[in-house]
């Protein structure tokens, strides 16, 4: 009686037909299983280099600065020989300004979203996640895509190595971005949606309806003590007292309307409205709604 046990392929007498098949190599778990946790980019020895990483994304060593909320996609290229294991790339991200989870927004593979881990090293809060994962067979030579999005300003690092999925342990020397800078940018769009002149207590006043729209990529203040009526006479800020908006905080794309109560005594014609933002050219509001 014979009796088979399962085993490797090379255990099996082969009957001499069909395409040799490449072996698979014996190494623990699969992809389906946990992949050990590394903190921060690491070390390695040019000895225990096992695997070459080359990385090409859009401005590569030019100083380009990058756009808040738009994709770029990364190359990443593997390349090797002599080691058989379970292979995985993480990739570590690092802000100037500090960071979270939702500062920065990589995809893999067939959009997967990298789930990001933080760790603090040095009293400096870093991310890391796990991204593409295979089982090499001891000859690696793949090109995987990433899709990188900036989800705030700031000044950027990301590095990506190549690791043992199972130890841990280094595969390949880091490669990094540098810096990589999201400036802020943008403007405050002011609308004027009605007015009308209005007497209150024997004084005139101008009463403007105000939409603002944070035109900004980031977090911006909309304060009415930057606008400004202007005429061939002279100029006046908002009364303090009837206009109840004073300033508010705006995310990107976000809104609000409120009233602004302007004095009338001293304005001759030519009137015109001026968002004044410290630090910003003044922006002219078209007084006639379109």
């Amino acid at each position: 009686m014979w009796a088979m046990f399962p085993g490797k392929g090379e255990d099996l007498p082969g009957d001499g037909d069909g395409p040799d098949v490449p072996d698979v190599p014996n190494v623990p778990g699969n992809l389906t299983d946990p992949i050990a946790k590394v903190p921060h980019a690491a070390e390695i020895d040019e000895k225990d280099v096992r695997l070459h990483l080359e990385l090409d994304y859009s401005g590569q060593g030019t100083g380009e600065e990058y756009a808040w909320n738009e994709a770029y996609e990364f190359a990443l290229r593997t390349s090797g020989s002599g080691w058989e294991g379970r292979a995985v790339i993480k990739v570590f991200a690092e802000r100037e300004e500090s960071i979270g989870a939702k500062c920065v927004i990589v995809t893999y593979g067939d959009g997967v979203r990298a789930a990001w881990d933080d760790h603090v090293v040095h009293g400096v809060i870093h991310l890391s996640a796990d991204t593409v994962v295979w089982i090499s067979n001891g000859t690696d030579n793949r090109t995987d895509l990433l899709s990188v999005l900036f989800n705030r300003t700031g000044t950027f690092t990301l590095t990506f190595q190549a690791f043992d999925a199972d130890t841990g342990e280094p595969l390949s020397a880091p490669v990094s971005t540098g810096k990589m800078v999201v400036p802020a940018t943008g403007e405050m769009d002011i609308r004027v949606l009605g007015m009308e002149e209005k007497v209150i207590e024997n004084d005139t006043y101008l009463v403007v309806l105000i939409n603002a729209t944070n035109g900004w990529n980031v977090h911006r203040s909309m304060d009415a003590a930057y606008l400004v009526l202007s005429s061939d006479k002279g100029e006046t800020l908002v009364d303090e007292n009837l206009t109840t908006f004073t300033t508010q905080v705006l995310g990107p794309g976000q809104s609000t309307q409120f009233l602004a109560y302007f004095p009338m005594e001293g304005l001759g014609d030519g009137l015109e409205l001026i968002y004044a933002e410290p630090e910003q050219p003044p922006a002219v509001v078209p007084l006639e709604q379109d």
